[in-house]
């Protein structure tokens, strides 16, 4: 059985992916996880914690989900373990139909001017995220699979700014294209001719 918890941050992750975080309330998540008020009040002592908690688990989920599974792997060359992140990428924006954006991002663009909280979380996550990425990038520079000529810094933040951009645009397009054409494209510009 499931806790009346664990329906509150279901629904809250959902309706925040779908809606926004401003746009959803509090009733919003009540009517969607079919708990009381009270119950909700017991759990959290708002909205914003509510959101902080969901946040955390999203960062948690992505971690171990995503980039433990791509660009963790050590078992995988570094083009592999890069290829396998942008595939998890695409396959989940393929899933929901180029709707929703980022989670992250949308999070991002909608808190990080009004809530230094949220703002805060957000910049480690894709510190984290971008500290991967370079991680990534150093040890296919290591095997030679990687041009040498560029910091791994400078192009980790050049993939997860496409990222972002391109998930952006895949939702106004409603096409898959931007992130598709583009993991190619930055792909072929960061490998060795070998």
């Amino acid at each position: 059985m499931i806790s009346s918890k664990d329906k509150i941050l279901a629904s809250a992750k959902e309706l925040f992916h779908e809606w926004g975080y401003s746009r959803t309330s509090v009733d919003d998540i009540l009517k969607n996880s079919g708990v009381r008020k009270s119950n909700f009040y017991y759990h959290f002592r708002s909205k914003e914690e509510l959101g902080l908690t969901v946040l955390d688990q999203m960062i948690n989920d992505y971690k171990s989900n995503v980039l433990a599974t791509t660009l963790g792997d050590t078992s995988i060359s570094p083009t592999g373990r890069l290829e396998e992140y942008y595939r998890k990428v695409i396959s989940t924006r393929r899933k929901l139909k180029c709707t929703r954006g980022s989670p992250f991002g949308n999070l991002a663009i909608e808190t990080s001017d009004t809530n230094e909280r949220f703002r805060e979380k957000l910049e480690g996550f894709f510190t984290a995220l971008e500290k991967a990425i370079s991680a990534c990038i150093k040890a296919g520079i290591k095997t030679g699979e990687f041009r040498s000529d560029i910091p791994p810094k400078v192009l980790a933040r050049l993939i997860l700014s496409h990222l972002e951009g391109a998930i952006m645009l895949a939702k106004a397009k409603k096409s898959i294209n931007p992130l598709t054409k583009g993991s190619r494209a930055i792909l072929s510009l960061i490998k060795t001719d070998e």
